[in-house]
């Protein structure tokens, strides 16, 4: 985690928010609670594949420098009621709403974003959509949290609605970012095509389309493939055209 030494501190103003982002980190740190240590016989019996896995992603955490605790701050980790919006306009945080927030360096990284929105989505439900394309992309975060279920979520998270996607994935659409069950780059692509009209103009959907299949080499074929055995999702016929029309691009 970045240590408050990097933040400038010629100024007044500047060794204050030092300070702030020093004591932030140091709080944090101090409430993430250690893992428990796993029977050697439940050990033992884990699969050499499943521990292969895991090592995969933890070296990846480490090779992005990203932290894998990457969470949500409360109001309760900062060290005062104004340091919220002072860090966040210095930009050492990213607000979530008027009591929450994350650390800007957790989204500059695939796994730091993975484990944020772990924190953040239903336990044992798969982020899609425009949700799943922040992951996967970084950005601004999504104005929503979109997620595969059959269920309705009414309350908000994090000031953001649960928006609900009552759609058909197979485990060959799903894949895991660190902790994070998630769409896999394909269908994530299909879903933003998928969006309504109005939607796609705000999220400049075509561009991020693009860039999934530029940033993890997939091509609209794969996407015209999973829409064949989904002829009858909503707004499929326009999704098609698009691939259709960017298949001589890719």
């Amino acid at each position: 985690m970045t240590s408050a030494t990097a933040l400038p501190a010629v100024t007044t103003s500047g060794r204050a928010a030092a300070s702030l982002l020093h004591a932030l980190s140091s709080r944090a740190l101090s409430l993430q609670a250690l893992p428990p240590q796993a029977p050697a016989q439940s050990l033992q019996a884990q699969s050499l594949q499943a521990q292969s896995s895991s090592a995969a992603a933890a070296a990846s955490m480490s090779r992005s420098g990203m932290p894998p605790n990457a969470r949500v701050l409360h109001g309760s980790d900062l060290p005062g009621p104004l340091s919220l919006h002072r860090l966040a306009h210095m930009g050492a945080v990213r607000r979530l709403d008027d009591s929450h927030a994350y650390l800007s360096e957790h989204d500059d990284t695939l796994y730091g974003r993975g484990a944020l929105m772990a924190s953040m989505a239903p336990r044992r439900m798969s982020v899609c959509a425009v949700t799943a394309a922040w992951v996967w992309l970084g950005g601004q975060f999504p104005k929503t949290i979109d997620i595969l279920s059959t269920s309705h979520f009414r309350s908000l998270i994090f000031g953001r609605k649960i928006r609900v996607f009552n759609r058909n994935a197979p485990a060959s659409h799903l894949t895991t970012v660190g902790s994070l069950r998630i769409t896999t780059p394909a269908r994530t692509a299909c879903d933003i095509a998928l969006l309504s009209d109005e939607e796609s103009a705000d999220l400049y959907a075509n561009e991020m389309v693009c860039s999934l299949m530029e940033t993890y080499e997939f091509r609209p074929a794969d996407c015209l493939a999973i829409l064949d055995e989904n002829r009858f999702w909503q707004n499929s016929p326009r999704a098609r055209r698009f691939f259709d029309l960017i298949s001589y691009c890719f």
